[in-house]
Parts: structure tokens; C-alpha cells; sequence
């Protein structure tokens, strides 16, 4: 039974089970943990007034006389759902198997050829096997529609200009009903609905394009261009799972409403960098509520928007909020709303915490998976999102500096890039795309390949300046 003591007693070898504040509203990626470091008690410090501590699962005894420990049991950084080699993530064995697009990652890290593994580990990876993978989690889902197989009928260098005035309009319309709302308290969701349907028809054509856009315009303040990404980033993995026009229309509408009622919120407390009181805790999960006081009161909204927004922070092991819903008592859109605003907050900067990479934002998702999220839902997401996301700046092979610009379904370590700096890292007069399917090897005959993913600026590459 975990035991609750103030924060300033908490040593190292303690197994911390629960903060008093939620995790998502911490600097700490892992639901439980054993404090290892300094630098971890005074980030405890920072941020929580007290905290509860599981004597079974500690290995500090000095304070506490504890339980015997459990038979067989393993130290916390041996039993993280992931392990983190370098950019790629794969699942520990004792968690689920790894996905084919991970085991083709596993086999570049380790140099062993891809077709090879995949005959010792799995199949490999087809076009009709990553369909039926998604068929069968749309399947799980059990709307009433049918599995859209999309085709993208854009490139992405065409449609990027499209999304580009999509996105920018987007933002200007829910930046506007916001106001209007501060001035009559409804909220007018109809020039809204437009703009996302063009965004939908976008991202049907070609979903890198507006993907692209929305990694590159990210910015560290919570603002609602942060809402546009995640409503971005929910159709991508709409279209992932062949769900029909209609319904991605909804996806994105309820993600693009998820914190509305933040705005009800005293500004102080979205912005506090310090503790929050057990008070201010319970006021932040107001805003679910707040939220629907003031969708309640728009006309002609679909109650499937509602109920994402009214879900979306219940957990499948029951343990989120406000109803303590499980499992697929949570409905489907939601599910999928929880892993996207999930994903997309700990990927950006709030006052409590520094944004994490992708990849430990991929590990975090994996350490939650069967716990807070439907485990096929998360498996297809990391599917959706490939290895080398889009947007992201990576290094090949021969020494080629490039950015991700649009995924191969298939062979997700083989997308298509933008160089934008030679072997010897000059810039690029004309900067121009390798198909990495199409393209196996360099001038030099060597296989050509991505060797690692790149920091942001790294060789002095903005991507943003390519595309914005």
C-alpha cells in the first residue's frame, strides 16, 4: 500500500506510485518510477507538495521497514516498455512484439539485411499486409462505416501550397469564434467547419503536406495553433485507419475542441511553472466540464464532437477522468483523442516541462499502452507516424543532409527526402528529393540509406525555411 509523505523526504531507492498532481502535469514521462538522482528529487521538489511512495517496489529501507520484495522482480529501468536505441524504439519482449516497420529499424541499427530478419521474425511487410493491419483495428473500433483505403492522388510539393492557406485560415477562424465568444458567450463553430472540411479534403489528397506544415509551425507557447496540429495530426491517423470523409471531419473537430474550456481558466494557472496545490489540481480537470458548458450551447454540434472532448481523459485502466470510464466503455474517437493529445502536449513545451523528443514521446506512449491506451490503437499510431517522421531532419548514408518529407507506407526507413546539404555538408544551390525506395544506393554505388535522425538546426538547417 503505497504510503503518502512530503516531498522533501523523498530519498533515493523509493518507488514513487503517485504524485499529487496528475502525471501529464509533471516532468516525468514514466507513471511510477524508483528515484535514482539528485536531479530527480529536486525536480519532485519543484513540483509537487507531497507524493506516495510503494514500499514494496523501493529499494530504500531507511525510513520505511519494507514488504519483502516480490519474487522475480525487476528494477524499473529494466522493465520500461521500450528500449531507446539512439532515434529507433523497439518493444521489450515482455511487452508486445515488435511491429514489422520496427524490426526493419532493429535490423538498420544492427546491420543485419532487412529481408533476412523479416524471414526470422515475422513476416515481411506488404502493402496488403499494413492494410489488413489497419482493417482489423478499424475493425476493433466497430463504427458504422466502412475501411476507406486511401490513395494519395497529390504530390506533396503541390499540395503543400493548398494546406498552407488551409492551415493559416483554420487558425484566423477558431482565433475569431474565440473572440466573438469572449463578447456573447456562444460560441459560433460554423465558419469553423468549413475550414476543417478543406483541411480533411487536403490530407485525403496527400496527408504529408499538411503534417509537414504543422511540424515545421510549431511553436513553444499553448496556444490554438497547437490545437490546429493536434485536429492535423488526428486525421493523419484517421486516414491511417481507413476511417470514412465524415467521420474524419469529426476527428478533427473534436480534437480541434479539446481544451476550449481552458478559456475559462484563470490564466495564472495554465501558465504556472510551479507547485500546484491540490486545489489548482482539481481546478485544471474542471476545464472537461468548463468544455461542455460551452459546447451546450452550440448549435447543430455532432454529439460524436461532444463526447470526444467530454473522453478524452479517460484511461482504459480506469484511472483518467471526469467519469473514470475503462476500457471500450470509452468511446472509439476518444480513444484515439487520448493518445493524440497525449502525444502532442508532451512534444511541446508547457510551463511545468520542457518538450521531449519524438522518440521518448514514443516511449512514453508504449510505457502507457494496455494501462491508458488501447494497445492496437497505439500500435498503429507509431505505425502511422513511421520511424523518421515527416519534418524531421536526418543524415544519410553518404553524408547528405535531408528532411523528411513525405512516408513510405511500406518501407516506413525509406522515405522520401529534401537534400538540403551535399556529403560535405555545403548547402545546396537547388535543393532536391531521393526517393529512398526507388534510390538504394549512393553515387558511389554504396547502399544508400538514413544513418540517424538530426537535432532541430543542426549544419545550420532550418526546415522551416523550406516550406513555410
Amino acid at each position: 500500500m503505497p504510503k503518502k509523505i512530503e516531498v522533501d523526504l523523498v530519498k533515493k531507492g523509493m518507488f514513487i506510485a503517485e504524485l499529487d498532481r496528475p502525471w501529464m502535469e509533471s516532468p516525468f514521462l514514466i507513471a511510477g518510477f524508483v528515484v535514482e538522482s539528485d536531479e530527480e528529487i529536486q525536480q519532485l521538489r519543484d513540483c509537487c507538495t507531497y507524493v506516495f511512495v510503494d514500499p514494496e517496489r523501493s529499494l530504500q529501507t531507511d525510513m520505511i521497514e519494507l514488504a519483502p520484495r516480490i519474487k522475480g522482480a525487476r528494477p524499473v529501468a529494466e522493465t520500461v516498455a521500450v528500449s531507446v536505441m539512439k532515434d529507433r524504439v523497439l518493444p521489450g519482449d515482455h511487452q508486445m512484439k515488435p511491429s514489422p516497420a520496427q524490426n526493419e529499424a532493429f535490423a538498420a541499427e544492427y546491420g543485419e539485411d532487412i529481408d533476412h530478419l523479416s524471414m526470422r521474425r515475422g513476416p515481411r511487410v506488404t502493402a496488403a499486409s499494413a492494410r489488413e493491419s489497419a482493417k482489423a483495428v478499424h475493425r476493433m473500433l466497430e463504427v458504422d462505416s466502412p475501411f476507406i483505403d486511401y490513395e494519395t492522388t497529390s504530390p506533396v510539393d503541390v499540395e503543400i501550397n493548398t494546406a498552407r492557406e488551409v492551415q493559416a485560415e483554420l487558425e484566423h477562424s477558431i482565433n475569431a469564434s474565440l473572440e466573438r465568444f469572449s463578447a456573447t458567450q456562444t460560441l459560433e463553430l460554423e465558419p469553423v467547419k468549413e475550414v476543417t472540411h478543406s483541411m480533411v479534403e487536403s490530407m485525403i489528397r496527400n496527408p504529408d503536406a499538411s503534417f509537414l506544415l504543422a511540424q515545421l509551425k510549431s511553436q513553444d507557447s499553448f496556444t490554438y495553433t497547437h490545437s490546429v496540429e493536434a485536429s492535423v495530426l488526428a486525421v493523419l491517423f484517421g486516414r491511417h485507419l481507413g476511417l470514412t470523409p465524415e467521420d474524419l471531419n469529426v476527428l478533427a473537430m473534436g480534437v480541434l475542441l479539446l481544451d476550449i474550456g481552458k478559456i475559462k481558466l484563470p490564466s495564472k494557472l495554465l501558465e504556472k511553472k510551479g507547485k500546484l496545490t491540490s486545489v489548482e489540481v482539481k481546478l485544471l480537470k474542471k476545464h472537461v466540464d468548463y468544455s461542455l458548458k460551452v459546447l451546450e450551447k452550440t448549435p447543430d454540434l455532432d454529439p460524436d464532437i461532444v463526447a470526444i472532448v467530454r473522453y478524452h481523459h479517460e484511461r482504459m485502466d480506469g484511472t483518467g477522468y471526469p467519469e473514470g470510464r475503462k476500457g471500450l466503455a470509452i468511446p472509439p474517437f476518444a480513444r484515439i483523442a487520448a493518445i493524440i493529445d497525449f502525444y502532442d502536449a508532451i512534444t511541446h513545451c508547457r510551463p511545468y516541462r520542457n518538450k521531449v523528443s519524438r522518440s521518448k514521446a514514443i516511449n512514453a506512449l508504449y510505457n502507457r499502452s494496455g494501462k491508458h491506451f488501447q494497445p492496437e490503437l497505439v500500435e498503429e499510431f507509431i505505425q502511422c507516424l513511421g520511424v523518421y517522421q515527416t519534418g524531421e531532419l536526418v543524415l544519410l548514408s553518404n553524408g547528405e543532409v535531408a528532411i523528411v518529407v513525405t512516408q513510405n507506407k511500406i518501407r516506413r526507413l525509406r522515405p522520401i527526402v529534401l537534400i538540403v546539404r551535399d556529403c560535405d555538408k555545403q548547402e545546396v544551390a537547388l535543393p532536391f528529393t531521393r526517393d529512398l525506395e526507388k534510390e538504394m544506393r549512393d553515387d558511389a554505388g554504396k547502399p544508400l540509406s538514413i544513418a540517424s535522425s538530426l537535432n532541430p538546426g543542426a549544419y545550420g538547417v532550418s526546415a522551416d525555411e523550406f516550406y513555410l
